[in-house]
């Protein structure tokens, strides 16, 4: 039974995996210009205090709807497959929409994610991401942040993500096709529970709802086997501890930091406090600040 789970991995790898195709389609593209990470006056502060950019454990993005969005389709197609197979298939993908999926994932893996756009004025990420247009956009040099973000190969990758539910749902076929026959099997459900969980969200992480397109996101993500991660942190969010890591972007790539896009709603007032942070800590550069054209007004 072990064999035949250690098969199911090594076959979900070669779907999914860090060397599959469809992933290599991704990180091996050529990295764009810039990047740009929105953020608030806190975050501002945060970043060129510390030098560090945060990377979320993945359980606490900003917007969770977008793994459950993941998890939907996965067990979708799942249940489509079993629809005519035996009743214990049937009863396993049923179950799947029961279970705690964070719980899943930490016993699976750690998935850590820093969130970039490819767009540095846009206003659904000003309202969504930079404190309702009165926070930030911080322009980085893509290619050379990068480059030392994926210095250690075997954990940390880069990518723009994939808008399109029918490829994740092809990829999530995929990976059930090599587990059927153990779905049938109750004597392995809670180790193939976790396993068919863990790739489905390795799938999901490479995608997000096409509504969200226009945020043309970058990702850099990393991973790690369970009680494997390095030097994992703890912030208060909403009544909850939250684990993250940090990426010390100043310290390894200085001048990477490009520019400073001040948002929309209070420009007076934003560019004010940017230019008193980059006073307060001055080694992230001499750093223009440029104010974005867009007009609104926050509510």
């Amino acid at each position: 039974m072990q064999e035949a789970l250690n098969q199911f991995g090594r076959d979900a790898e070669q779907i999914i995996g860090r060397e599959s195709p469809f992933v290599k389609s991704l990180t091996s593209q050529k990295a764009p210009a810039s990047i740009y990470h929105y953020t608030n006056d806190a975050g501002l502060k945060g970043i060129l205090e510390s030098g560090t950019l945060w990377l979320s454990d993945i359980s606490s993005l900003n917007d969770p709807s977008e793994l459950n969005h993941g998890f939907e389709i996965a067990i979708g197609e799942l249940k489509r497959m079993v629809a005519d197979g035996p009743h214990e298939s049937r009863e396993f993908a049923s179950g799947l929409e029961f279970v705690d999926k964070r719980k899943i994932i930490h016993e699976s893996a750690d998935f850590f994610i820093c969130s970039f756009s490819l767009c540095g004025d846009d206003l659904g990420q000003w309202r969504a991401y930079a404190d309702n247009g009165r926070g930030f956009a911080l322009e980085f040099d893509a290619g050379a942040l990068e480059r030392e973000f994926t210095r250690d190969e075997d954990h940390a990758v880069s990518f723009p993500l994939t808008y399109c539910d029918a490829e994740l749902a092809g990829l999530d076929r995929q990976i059930i096709e090599k587990m059927l026959h153990l779905a049938q099997l109750p004597s392995c459900k809670d180790d193939l529970s976790i396993a068919f969980m863990a790739y489905a969200t390795t799938a999901a992480i490479y995608f997000k709802h096409m509504a969200y397109k226009n945020e043309l996101e970058y990702r850099f993500l990393e991973t790690y086997s369970v009680g494997a991660t390095p030097c994992v942190n703890q912030r208060v969010r909403r009544n909850s501890l939250n684990r993250y890591r940090e990426f010390d972007w100043l310290s390894v790539v200085s001048g990477s930091l490009k520019k400073i896009i001040v948002g929309p709603a209070d420009r007076k007032k934003a560019f004010q406090f940017a230019s008193e942070c980059l006073r307060l800590y001055p080694k992230s550069g001499n750093v223009p600040i440029t104010c974005s054209p867009i007009p609104y007004r926050a509510v």
